[in-house]
């Protein structure tokens, strides 16, 4: 993990989803340093099988098991509605009692239809929090606008946009970006990083950057 990791994953709050529970040393430790960990309902028992505990339960509550109820009856938070899934449902109770600095884990791998809907529900986010989403592998920056990402010599990077006719101008990659209109997710994927900084710059938007760990 190299220095800006540790400042760039910690945060208060934690919303952990019903994916792939993290095994990577990274998310991990920004699980264990959390002041506080929303759970989607579906994943309390990955959490508990780490050794930790929920702060908060949010979901439709249908995939909590009946011990699990019993023992988080004050922590629960039902949310019926059935337009969004649960990992908005856990985005917008942070918001609403004022915690819109976030990390999300668990949020991929499983069911790639969920992977993908997560991925998306992440640009949202963005518009009304500062979020990252960790993977096993490296996370995902969504922005908003035009910014300078910090990065290492060789890192794997790629850009996704979210709306295909805004150009998009890269520094700091291998094959640069100029203007480049991005109608499809793989035509900015498979990048590398060529210094310490990768500057996005953009209008519209969104745009959504996965940046691998660095190996030590």
């Amino acid at each position: 993990m190299y220095a800006f990791a540790m400042k760039l994953f910690t945060s208060k709050t934690v919303i952990v989803a019903n994916g792939q529970f993290p095994t990577h040393a990274t998310p991990l430790a920004a699980l264990h340093s959390a002041a506080r960990v929303v759970c989607c309902d579906g994943a309390v028992d990955k959490l508990e099988a780490a050794g930790l505990t929920p702060t908060w339960v949010v979901g439709d509550l249908d995939s909590v098991s009946i011990e699990a109820r019993a023992r988080y009856h004050e922590r629960l938070v039902c949310v019926r509605e059935q337009e969004t899934n649960d990992l908005a449902k856990a985005f917008r109770f942070c918001l609403s009692h004022g915690w819109n600095d976030l990390v999300i884990l668990g949020a991929t791998g499983l069911r790639e239809d969920h992977t993908l809907a997560n991925l998306s529900w992440l640009v949202d986010f963005a518009c009304e929090a500062d979020v990252l989403l960790l993977t096993d592998s490296g996370w995902f920056t969504p922005l908003t606008v035009s910014a300078r990402l910090p990065a290492f010599v060789g890192q794997p990077v790629s850009v996704f946009s979210f709306d295909p006719v805004s150009a998009v101008h890269a520094e700091g990659l291998k094959f640069p970006l100029d203007g480049l209109r991005l109608a499809r997710w793989w035509q900015a994927a498979l990048n590398e990083a060529c210094g310490d900084t990768v500057s996005l710059v953009f209008k519209n938007g969104p745009l959504l950057v996965f940046q691998t760990y660095q190996v030590v």
